[in-house]
């Protein structure tokens, strides 16, 4: 009976093993498996092997090696895995506690809520024109006004008409701020939008909050308060 090459048997279960590793437990499983393949095997050979001709044991000594290092790393993966997983608990527990706070974001969107809109931005220059403008949902220019020509941050509170004074409907929107200098070079502004943490999402261990329909990972957040309660 022909027995297989030790290896070529273990360079080839090696490679499986290393391809699979990045799933730590079905790889660890399949390693374990190959190993105990691998010493029936030796163990074979030995038993069968020419006395005036030996075997090279410096082969499989060398791939013997090889599944010790991918071991190493199966165990690793399922290491990095669980504080993964940890991280993700403390993630979703950190997230509870943003629910029902107010918090200023780095972003141009913005909610409309109960006919109110909270918001602010920041010019760098002064300017000699600057405008104001807010877009529904499908980017249609609803609101445009005259903006704050002077330099520093500008608190703006929309009440939610349009250019003709009608109601808009509450929802997300979004503001841009353009302005000159007296060289006529041209700016956008950057906007600080206001809002109520009302709901969190943990997505792939990040954490995002979400005011209304408007989405924002943590990193976005410049500011966090608690709403002041009613004695």
């Amino acid at each position: 009976m022909d027995i297989p090459s030790i290896s070529d048997t273990l360079a080839k279960n090696a490679a499986a093993a290393q391809a699979n590793a990045s799933s730590s437990g079905s790889a660890l499983g399949d390693l374990a498996d190959t190993y105990d393949n691998f010493l029936t095997l030796l163990t074979k050979q030995l038993q069968n092997q020419d006395p005036l001709s030996p075997m090279d044991t410096a082969q499989f000594t060398q791939q013997l090696v090889a599944f010790s290092s991918v071991e190493q790393q199966i165990q690793s993966n399922k290491r990095l895995e669980q504080l993964i997983d940890l991280q993700s608990s403390t993630n979703a527990y950190a997230a509870v506690s943003f629910i029902g706070t107010d918090v200023a974001v780095d972003t141009d969107k913005i909610m409309l809520n109960d006919g109110e809109s909270k918001f602010a931005y920041t010019l760098d220059k002064t300017a000699t024109r600057a405008t104001l403008q807010i877009y529904d949902k499908n980017n249609q220019v609803v609101m445009i006004m005259e903006a704050d020509r002077t330099v520093g941050e500008h608190k703006a509170l929309w009440d939610g008409t349009d250019y003709f004074g009608n109601q808009l409907a509450d929802g997300e929107y979004r503001v841009a701020v353009s302005y000159e200098d007296a060289q006529g070079k041209k700016y956008t502004a950057p906007i600080t939008s206001y809002g109520s943490v009302d709901s969190a999402d943990i997505v792939d261990g990040k954490v995002y909050l979400n005011i209304g329909s408007i989405r924002v990972p943590l990193e976005k957040i410049q500011k966090i308060t608690k709403p002041s309660s009613d004695a």
